[in-house]
């Protein structure tokens, strides 16, 4: 497949996936925010037209990109998956400061699937194994954080830490471990961003999910 062709096929894929998952992000949204208020009913957000279509072009470019520059091959697929159900997550944690836990759930188990497909039909074991192994060893060390103190990373980043880790590490547990690195640093820098604005303090909530997502896309297009 040429470069083109694959920047358009693959910015076509993410963008239609990106559309289609709106209608679950909302609901599951709602039904998370409800939870997380005691069972008081939350009415579906309305997601408007500039979020849309943000949610659809970013879904897509990144992939393009990502595909234009590595060629079109079947082992980008778990990671191109991880990052399209991230960046849904994100918009969560952005409008709400949650991450459902049913998409988490969803993002993870599409993944490992992807994972073993693509292993078995490229005989990718060794990528394979490794990657689950440092998705377990990232995922024991966002829950010792936990422990330490919630508000440095909250319990659904914990659940998200295997499908973050296993979708990196996939690339190479180097991206994996640049990709940790680079969200805590944008962490840091919007906390402090808010401070100065007066706008946040020590203990206030920060998006993580945003930014392993946006760290995700960046790490994507560096090892491309």
């Amino acid at each position: 497949m040429s470069a083109e062709l694959a920047l358009l096929g693959g910015a076509a894929v993410g963008m239609a996936a990106g559309g289609l998952l709106i209608p679950a992000t909302r609901r599951e949204l709602a039904a998370a925010t409800t939870r997380a208020n005691d069972g008081i009913s939350s009415p579906t957000p309305k997601v408007v037209l500039w979020d849309r279509v943000a949610l659809i072009v970013v879904s897509g470019l990144i992939p393009g990109i990502v595909l234009y520059r590595g060629g079109w091959a079947i082992d980008s697929i778990p990671p191109l998956l991880l990052f399209v159900g991230l960046v849904q997550l994100a918009y969560c944690d952005l409008k709400q400061r949650l991450l459902p836990r049913p998409m988490v759930h969803a993002t993870t188990i599409c993944l490992a699937i992807s994972a073993v497909a693509v292993a078995a039909s490229a005989h990718l074991w060794h990528t394979l194994v490794l990657a689950a192994l440092c998705g377990a060893g990232l995922t024991f060390l966002f829950f010792v954080i936990n422990l330490i103190n919630p508000n440095w990373i909250a319990f659904g980043d914990v659940r998200l830490a295997p499908a973050f880790g296993l979708g990196l590490a996939w690339v190479a547990p180097m991206a994996m471990v640049e990709g940790f690195f680079m969200a805590n640093v944008l962490a840091a820098v919007f906390g402090i961003a808010m401070m100065l604005a007066g706008k946040g303090h020590r203990k206030s909530a920060l998006p993580f999910g945003l930014y392993l997502a946006i760290s995700t896309g960046a790490v994507l297009l560096l090892w491309s």
